[in-house]
């Protein structure tokens, strides 16, 4: 009677499967997401410019629009929403230059693209929560009471218009982490996780 080998144990049932996995090939959304990062990074890059820009030196776009008081609210709304701004901004940046790491790494196949891309995700999915509470308990306020001095006539309807504000922002929220929230599913799934494993460092 043929002698049968040992059953596997389950550390080398999972080297096996690791070992599939890594001849499979590199996972496609590897590439994707690589791709997306830097386009979304590259964004972030003029943004950051953008608010750097308008935090030091002011808005062109007030500039040119005129002198009514409209323009002037705003002009004086920004100024004293600066400290906010610049406090934005520096999350906005760090959150660029994550995805930009992680976006090249990714690109590269390096073994460290996952958790790179992992920081990233966390932290803009946090940035995003930070900005949303800031917004309700700073912004928002200011901007109703400023309007409110300006044109007194509008004061009953500060109401509707916070709500407004705020259940769009709430909205914008929800669609801006579909692809930090996405990255983290796809990128975490076994098979991806398994085949960074074997790749260089």
């Amino acid at each position: 009677m043929e002698q049968q080998p040992p059953p596997l144990t389950p550390e080398e049932m999972s080297q096996f499967a690791g070992m599939e996995y890594a001849q499979l090939g590199q996972p496609q959304q590897v590439k994707v997401f690589g791709i997306m990062h830097l386009v979304f990074g590259a964004y972030g890059v003029l943004a950051v410019l953008w608010s750097l820009y308008v935090a030091l030196i002011g808005n062109p776009i007030l500039k040119f629009a005129g002198n009514s008081p409209e323009i002037q609210l705003q002009t004086k709304l920004e100024s004293q929403m600066f400290a906010y701004t610049v406090a934005s901004t520096a999350l906005m940046a760090l959150v660029t230059a994550l995805i930009i790491v992680a976006g090249i790494l990714l690109l590269k196949g390096r073994k460290s693209a996952r958790k790179w891309s992992n920081g990233y995700a966390w932290l803009s999915i946090a940035a995003k929560v930070i900005n949303m509470v800031a917004t309700i308990v700073y912004v928002v306020p200011m901007t109703t009471k400023m309007m409110g001095q300006s044109s007194p006539g509008v004061g009953a309807m500060m109401g509707n218009f916070e709500m407004i504000m705020i259940g769009s922002m709430m909205v914008g929220f929800l669609f801006s982490i579909i692809y930090p929230v996405l990255s983290l599913i796809l990128l975490n799934r076994p098979n991806v996780k398994t085949w960074f494993e074997n790749q260089p460092a």
